[in-house]
Parts: structure tokens; C-alpha cells; sequence
């Protein structure tokens, strides 16, 4: 084995343990199972691998530079070489350590949790829980009737007790009551199955705690009921006494039943993985809920994948190059996948600052330029730090300028990514100032809009690029069809991320804020956020 192949093995075996490394600090400062059993499955697995993707990326880019020193001052020898990948390494570890880079770091994991939605995901489906209409578990009455029986309490005075007839408790604390052993008998019956075995297991403590707090309930409410029968008082006092044991027994049950839901709401995320499964799942425990859409993820895969295969189909032109532009099917694959990885990331920029954080949303009276400014440079130094890592790593032909100049390419190429990000915000932004709450209306006009851009975008940056390669004396032997080619292509792909993407960022955003706003109100307000316009329209609602 060649030292370039113990080399290759070493780099790999270095950019699979900062993957591993930041996979586990992606939980703090919080437990791992804190926040895998608070959010749904795929947007956390998806946020682990951002974050060890931005790690792994970090880590080339340090080795890069480390390499870079080591041809310098060591002259390219294979310990200089073999010394840079444990050095990087152990950069990557001690960074968060470190005063300016440990807030960064910080910072990015926050973001990170932020997109698989930790706490936002258990708070709001909490918050959906806590605002929907609730059916008693038919075993809920004896079973109440059965545990305070245990306390001394008679069978008479627990029927009383729940009479809904306001004389020894309300209306509103008997069925608190009768709530709270119905959540306890539900989760009591799914702690028997494996199906959510780890979840239970992960949250043992506070089934344990949830457990005692729930027996304290009960005997301090049997407590309570006991000592108003030995109590004697008038008929107008009655009254009075019956709403203070009512609110002594709605505080003790108040926080349990939250807790329930909180529980219930991490259960139903993490445990089963589509809407419908989780919808069935809460209902088991009488809840009747409409779970707003999670913001989806086929408008990416398409337009990655579109990204990817318009990159690559002017390369399939050049194949009567000379050597030194020779462009190996290897080579393609890996700068098309790293431009489409990037375009991703531009969308992602675009859009999910705004469910996150009213920074980057529009006010009534204007639009929020600052947030292009900060997402749409953030975006572009995302975009030229995944290609220059790629040009300068991948074995471009030799005659090639991102070969000699990866950085300075990489800093052109990723000004489409700057425009892709601010003018997908903008899109969006003009359609969530719009009340009408019509997610089809404009997605043409949309699509155009964002065609004719990239078809501009692109344009410029290839007669940049021709410009400066002649200047620089590094004019590649390109004829004007793939040039042509490549404009063409980009303004589909302009149409089609502005056909999908701000029309579906808007029905998910203003779906959260309705979900949001709703557990604010009285009323089932949830089924109505959720649903679609049109089919809300055809109703007459």
C-alpha cells in the first residue's frame, strides 16, 4: 500500500471521528435522549447529520490549510502530511473551548437543535393537546371511585363528588380529576408494549415521579373530601366550601395533566413517524387533534436532485477536451453533488430563518433587509466554503482555474447562491404580507420571477467567468452551447424552486403561527389552522 493510499485511509478515519464527536455534542448541553425523544425522528437524524456535515467540512477545511503549511515548510513530506489530520483534529475538539470560536460553535448548535425542532415540536403539539376537545376514558369515573374507596373515602361521597351538580366539587374539578386518571390509565397501558419501550425507558424517572405525584393527588384529594363531609355549615356557606376543595383539588391535578401532555406530546413525536400515526395515537387518549403538516421535504429532494443532473448534463458536452481539461465522470459527480448540497443550503436559508424567528419575517410596512443581508451572506460563505473544499479535494484537471484558484471560483460561483437565498425571501416575505392566506395563487408568477433571475444570475456569473480566465490567461476551450445550456437549465430550476418553495414555506408558517395563536383562544380553533384554504373556501367557512 502506497503512502497516498495511507494517506486517503488516514483523512477518512479523521473526518469519520469528527462526525462521531460532533453527532454527540450536537446534544448539549442537554442529555442525548433530552432531545431524541422530544422531536420527531427524521428532523433529528437530519439536524445530526447537518451539524457532523458542517463539522466534517470544518475539518477539511483545517486540514486544508494545515496541508498547505506542510508543503511550505516541510516541503510536502508524508509526516508533515500524516501530522496535519491529528493536528486538525485536535483543533475541531478544543475549539468550543476556546473564548470567540466556543460562542460560534454555541451558536451553530442552538440553530442546529432549532431545526429538529427542539423544544418548538413538544410545545407545540403540547399546545394543540392542551386546546382540544377531551372524551373521558370510560373506565375513568371507577377508576377514581376505586382509588379514593382505597383512602377511606365512601362510594357515596365520590359519586357526589362527581355529579357535575357543583355541590361538593365543580363541574370543571371533577372532570379535572376524572382527566387526569384517564391520561394515568392510558399511559399505564402503553408502557406494556415494545412498540414504545424506549421512550419509557427514557423517560423512567419522570414516569416515576408522574407516578407518586399522581397517588399525592389522590390522597390529598380524599383528604380534602373527607374533612368538608365532617364539616358542618349552613347552606350558604355549602357553596363556598364546595369551590374551595374544588380549587384545591384543580392545583394538585392542574400540573399533572400538564405534564400529561407534555409526555404525550413527546410520545406521539418521537415514537411513530407519519401525521396520521400520531393523530391516532393522541386520540387513544381522547384527544381529538388536527397536527399541523411538518414543513415537507420533497420540494428540496427535487430541486437537489434537478440541481444535481443540470450540473452534470453540460459536462457529458466536453468530452473532446485536451488532458488538462479532461473531465472524469468521478470529478463531475462530486462537483455537481457539492453545487447541488450548496443550493440546498441557499433554500434552506431562505426559508427556515422565518419559522424560527420573527427577525427575519416582514412587518406590515416593510421587509425585513437586514435578514437578507445576514442569511444571504451567511449563504454565500456556506455555499464557497463546500466548493472550494471540493475543487481543492476532488483532482480537478490541471488546466482548469478552480484547480489553481479554488477559493477565488468558489467566490464567484457562490454569489447564485447569495441571489438564490434573497430573492427566495423576498418571494416569500411578499406572500406572508399577503392576508388572502391563497397558498396556490402566484406560484406561476413566482416561478417566473425567479426563472428570469437565475437566467440573469447565471448569465453574468458565466461571462465574469470568461472575462477573468482571459485576463488571467486561463481561458478554458469551451464553446458558447454549454454556456448557453447551462443558462437555460438554471431558469428552469429558477422556476421551479420559485413555483414550490415560497408557496409551501408560506402554508407551513402561517399553519405555526395559527397553531400558535390558537392555543391563546378558547375553542377548537386547530382543525381550521391546518387545513387547506381552498378546501376551507368550498366549505363556506
Amino acid at each position: 500500500m502506497t503512502d497516498a493510499h495511507l494517506t486517503v485511509i488516514a483523512i477518512f478515519f479523521g473526518a469519520a471521528a469528527i462526525a462521531i464527536v460532533s453527532a454527540v455534542d450536537f446534544h448539549a448541553p442537554y442529555k442525548n435522549a433530552d432531545i431524541r425523544y422530544a422531536v420527531m425522528p427524521e428532523r433529528y437524524l437530519f439536524a445530526i447529520v447537518v451539524y457532523s456535515t458542517i463539522a466534517v467540512v470544518a475539518y477539511f477545511i483545517v486540514l486544508y490549510c494545515l496541508l498547505l503549511l506542510a508543503v511550505i515548510l516541510l516541503h510536502g513530506s508524508v509526516r508533515g502530511i500524516t501530522a496535519a489530520i491529528p493536528a486538525s483534529i485536535a483543533f475541531l475538539v478544543l475549539a468550543p473551548r476556546l473564548p470567540l470560536l466556543g460562542r460560534g460553535i454555541d451558536a451553530l448548535r442552538a440553530i442546529m437543535q432549532a431545526l429538529a425542532r427542539y423544544p418548538q415540536a413538544a410545545e407545540t403539539v403540547t399546545a394543540i393537546i392542551a386546546r382540544s376537545p377531551f372524551e373521558f376514558d370510560g373506565r375513568a369515573t371507577s377508576e377514581v371511585t376505586r382509588e379514593l374507596e382505597g383512602y377511606g373515602v365512601p362510594a357515596r361521597l365520590v359519586h357526589t363528588a362527581l355529579a357535575d351538580d357543583n355541590k361538593v366539587l365543580s363541574a370543571s374539578a371533577a372532570a379535572m380529576i376524572r382527566q387526569v386518571c384517564s391520561l394515568h390509565i392510558s399511559f399505564d397501558e402503553l408502557q406494556g408494549g415494545l412498540r414504545f419501550q424506549k421512550y419509557f425507558l427514557a423517560r423512567k424517572a419522570e414516569f416515576i415521579s408522574l407516578d407518586e405525584r399522581y397517588r399525592r393527588m389522590l390522597r390529598r384529594s380524599a383528604r380534602a373530601l373527607l374533612l368538608a363531609e365532617n364539616i358542618t355549615v349552613s347552606d350558604l356557606d355549602s357553596g363556598e366550601l364546595a369551590m374551595e376543595i374544588s380549587d384545591f383539588i384543580a392545583q394538585e391535578c392542574e400540573q399533572l395533566r400538564d405534564d400529561c401532555h407534555r409526555l404525550l406530546a413527546e410520545l406521539a413525536l418521537s415514537s411513530v413517524h407519519n401525521r396520521s400515526a400520531r393523530t391516532e395515537l393522541i386520540a387513544k387518549f381522547g384527544y381529538r387533534v388536527t397536527l399541523p403538516e411538518p414543513l415537507p421535504i420533497v420540494p428540496l429532494v427535487v430541486i437537489f436532485a434537478l440541481d444535481f443532473v443540470f450540473s452534470v448534463a453540460p459536462l457529458l458536452y466536453l468530452t473532446n477536451l485536451p488532458a488538462e481539461f479532461a473531465v472524469p465522470p468521478r470529478v463531475a459527480g462530486f462537483t455537481s453533488l457539492a453545487h447541488a448540497v450548496a443550493l440546498t443550503a441557499s433554500i434552506f436559508f431562505a426559508v427556515y430563518p422565518k419559522a424560527l424567528s420573527n427577525f427575519a419575517r416582514p412587518s406590515l410596512f416593510a421587509l425585513p433587509w437586514r435578514s437578507y443581508a445576514l442569511f444571504g451572506m451567511v449563504s454565500y460563505l456556506t455555499g464557497a466554503a463546500i466548493l472550494s473544499v471540493t475543487y481543492a479535494t476532488v483532482g480537478l484537471a490541471p488546466g482548469w482555474p478552480a484547480s489553481s484558484h479554488p477559493i477565488a471560483v468558489s467566490l464567484l460561483i457562490s454569489f447564485l447562491f447569495l441571489v438564490n437565498t434573497v430573492v427566495l425571501s423576498i418571494l416569500l416575505d411578499v406572500r406572508l404580507r399577503n392576508v388572502a392566506l391563497d397558498f396556490y395563487d402566484g406560484r406561476f408568477r413566482d416561478g417566473l420571477t425567479h426563472a428570469i433571475v437565475m437566467t440573469c444570475t447565471m448569465f453574468v456569473l458565466l461571462i465574469a467567468f470568461d472575462r477573468l480566465t482571459a485576463i488571467y490567461g486561463m481561458r478554458v476551450p469551451v464553446g458558447w452551447q454549454p454556456y448557453a445550456l447551462v443558462v437555460f437549465l438554471f431558469g428552469v430550476l429558477g422556476f421551479v424552486m420559485g413555483h414550490l418553495i415560497p408557496s409551501t414555506a408560506e402554508a407551513y408558517i402561517e399553519a405555526k403561527k395559527l397553531v400558535r395563536r390558537s392555543a391563546e383562544k378558547d375553542g377548537n380553533l386547530l382543525g381550521w389552522a391546518t387545513q387547506d384554504y381552498r378546501a376551507r373556501e368550498a366549505a363556506g367557512s
